[in-house]
């Protein structure tokens, strides 16, 4: 890591603390608070717009590291943007179509903005910048951000997974690639906000983080297609929260639920209904997330025997997971 990286990781996680910090105080001053209700995992009111010293801790970072500034400049824009979510957080919900919209323009000012880049897919097969690209990676990026928004409902949870999935990023970007600092800063950021977020919470990073971690998330895996990477293995480190999410969607579409209805059908919620403690769910996620992610490190590395290795002891856990989930649904 070159002296400039380790500066923007530096500023990435004092900026990150001081901000967070300062929203802290401010919400509890000002009564900004989600109060608890029947779906929620917290039981006292908690202030809920931490996502703010989040993406200012990545900006700053951003401004110092030694990333290009065409790639540079599109993170800041897209982040800025992002930061409209702040009023559902504020208690003033932007409602399902509204946030959509704030999403999609998100997606699409990254991929006008960004540097065009192609798409390895699978083997040698590589799909080229234009228009097929363009909608793969607006609605790429449109299910990551709903993934994290998802996924975001417990301590500690979201820090922790895009922690562990940044780390993995930076292991399979070729050494010097453009986009590689940010993995430090996403690291830096994440472990600055966990010392408000870890269980019990002093604070949500609300939609402007889980938005802007999915984002940021999502983009560094189309960079790593871009950079040769096969899009299926730039997507393993994210595999525990693709498949939750996926299979949570498909059940509530066979039982003919309105999935703009809120609920608490997640494993990792049901586990915590379950009795299961923040940290120890955390803890499960961070275990099977870092499974996934040396598969595909190993992958990528051509050890194949102990890339399978990882991604069988990662499937299985989660496999475990969800027949449990399962059947506690049909008690």
């Amino acid at each position: 890591m070159t002296a400039g990286s380790l500066q923007a990781v530096g500023l990435a996680f004092a900026t990150t603390v001081a901000v967070t910090l300062g929203v802290l105080y401010g919400s509890r001053r000002w009564r900004f608070l989600d109060t608890p209700n029947d779906r929620s995992a917290h039981s006292i009111p908690t202030p809920t717009m931490g996502g703010i010293g989040i993406s200012a801790g990545v900006a700053g970072g951003l401004l110092m590291a030694p990333v290009p500034s065409e790639w540079s400049h599109a993170l800041l824009a897209v982040l800025g943007l992002l930061l409209l979510a702040v009023f559902d957080d504020f208690g003033q919900p932007l409602g399902a179509g509204r946030k959509l919209l704030l999403q999609i323009l998100a997606a699409v000012s990254w991929v006008y903005l960004s540097p065009a880049t192609s798409m390895q897919l699978i083997g040698d097969w590589v799909l080229p910048s234009g228009p097929v690209n363009w909608v793969i990676s607006v609605l790429w990026l449109l299910a990551m951000m709903n993934v994290f928004n998802f996924m975001d409902g417990i301590d500690g949870l979201t820090t922790t997974q895009v922690a562990a999935m940044s780390l993995a990023f930076a292991l399979l970007l070729p050494a010097g690639s453009a986009m590689s600092p940010v993995t430090g800063v996403l690291v830096a950021a994440c472990v600055g906000f966990l010392f408000f977020n870890r269980p019990p919470a002093r604070i949500f990073m609300g939609d402007v983080g889980s938005l802007s971690l999915g984002f940021l998330v999502g983009a560094m895996s189309l960079y790593a297609a871009g950079e040769g990477l096969p899009m299926w293995l730039a997507a393993m480190p994210l595999a525990a929260y693709l498949v939750d999410t996926s299979y949570t969607i498909i059940r509530r579409l066979q039982q003919g639920e309105n999935l703009l209805q809120a609920h608490n059908q997640h494993l990792y919620q049901r586990l915590v209904q379950s009795g299961w403690s923040h940290l120890r769910v955390d803890c499960a996620a961070l275990a099977t997330t870092t499974l996934f992610s040396a598969a595909a490190i190993f992958y990528a590395h051509q050890a194949i025997f102990p890339a399978l290795a990882c991604a069988l002891a990662g499937s299985s856990i989660l496999g475990i997971g969800l027949l449990w989930k399962e059947r506690r649904r049909r008690e």
